[in-house]
């Protein structure tokens, strides 16, 4: 009977020193390979394949830099090296949730997506239960960060200061007093029409107009167009993405409606120019953090043009980003989900999409103020590269 309880004992103990010993080696981190498993997830293929493709690739640009550099260079994981692995959820949210789920079970530190707003609403509580820290990447959507999970934060800004600037400017900037608008029936669309009706409201900015319109299977707008062009509006406002902004935009102007268009950055893709071809008298909202020559830009804006040509778009630079941010907080200590949800909220990092990434407590970066630049200009800049 002694023997009996020596010997449990005795097992006892040594599972309880196994797992001292190899509690390390999960969520994603690897002791023996000192290897850090990262996963993305976005749209890389469908409608919005252009910003998961993106993001992708700017993820994939920065663990090469910095697996090249010597892998993470403070903290607990010293040494180790980054593997990345994609999922591709088609910007279709309950894919977007599947792959959540595999995520969860999986092995690995932390989840790096997505761009559109309906994935990520769709995966983040499944995140949430299962305890993955989340770093989203290009999704705008306000109720993403307003559902209290302590295990996300952002790096872009949100639909409500979208909207709100893109109202002020309508008025303040360019004087005008009437809007007709488009938008697209899904999170990202719905939320800037309503945080933009509160501050046209207030601003004193009649919305003549509403339409909405379905991604991905609308292609004719013809019949929207003719419809906002009855009210005679002094802007037109897009609350869609980059194929059916490009689509409205040159179909607008195929009806001979020459109104200025107000678009968000949405537009940043290079897909946009190509299918709106004219975009004389078209603005948009953008960051003026997002400078491809400041030194932070320097091995992403290299690497692009050596792999892909042309500049990076935003959702690449917010891709690359991610994992630059992901790193820090590794840095700052965590080797695994818990400890990087304890510590992600609490780094800063200088990257290229912000000069320097804060969180505050819902886990939104802490974004400066907006600038508005003619479509034509940021085509030759930006997409050009000139």
């Amino acid at each position: 009977m002694v023997r009996k309880v020596s010997w449990g004992v005795f097992v006892g103990v040594v599972l309880v020193l196994g797992l001292s010993v190899w509690g390390f080696a999960k969520d994603g981190v690897d002791p023996d390979r000192k290897v850090v498993q990262i996963v993305g997830y976005d749209a890389a293929s469908g409608k919005y394949g252009d910003y998961g493709l993106g993001n992708k690739r700017g993820q994939e640009i920065a663990v090469d830099e910095i697996n090249a550099a010597g892998g993470i260079q403070k903290g607990s994981l010293s040494g180790y090296h980054l593997k990345l692995e994609f999922f591709d959820d088609r910007g279709d949210p309950k894919e977007s949730a599947n792959i959540a789920k595999r995520i969860s079970a999986g092995d690995y530190l932390v989840a790096i997506g997505p761009t559109i707003s309906s994935c990520a609403l769709a995966a983040t509580p499944v995140f949430y239960r299962s305890r993955v820290p989340n770093i989203i990447t290009y999704s705008n959507a306000n109720t993403i960060t307003e559902q209290g999970f302590d295990n996300v934060i952002r790096l872009t800004y949100t639909t409500k200061s979208i909207a709100r600037y893109i109202a002020e400017q309508v008025k303040n900037q360019f004087g005008k007093n009437s809007v007709a608008i488009i938008s697209e029936n899904q999170d990202y669309g719905q939320q800037l029409v309503k945080y933009f009706k509160e501050a046209a409201d207030s601003l004193g900015i009649s919305v003549t107009s509403e339409s909405v319109i379905t991604p991905g299977q609308d292609l004719d707008f013809k019949s929207v167009l003719l419809k906002a062009m009855e009210k005679d509006p002094q802007f037109l406002v897009l609350f869609v993405t980059y194929n059916e902004g490009g689509m409205i935009v040159r179909q607008t102007r195929q009806l001979g409606w020459k109104v200025p268009i107000y678009v968000p950055d949405a537009m940043t893709e290079p897909k946009f120019y190509e299918l709106a071809g004219d975009v004389s008298n078209v603005y948009i909202q953008l960051s003026p953090t997002i400078d491809m020559s400041r030194p932070a830009a320097k091995i992403l804006k290299e690497e692009w043009e050596k792999r892909y040509g042309g500049v990076p778009p935003l959702s690449a630079i917010y891709g690359y980003d991610a994992v630059k941010v992901a790193v820090k907080v590794m840095e700052a200590g965590a080797t695994d989900r818990e400890s990087f949800i304890k510590l992600m909220r609490t780094v800063k990092h200088e990257g290229v999409a912000n000069p320097l990434y804060t969180f505050d407590d819902k886990g939104d970066s802490q974004a400066p103020p907006f600038v508005t630049m003619p479509c034509n200009e940021y085509y030759e800049k930006n997409i050009k590269g000139k």
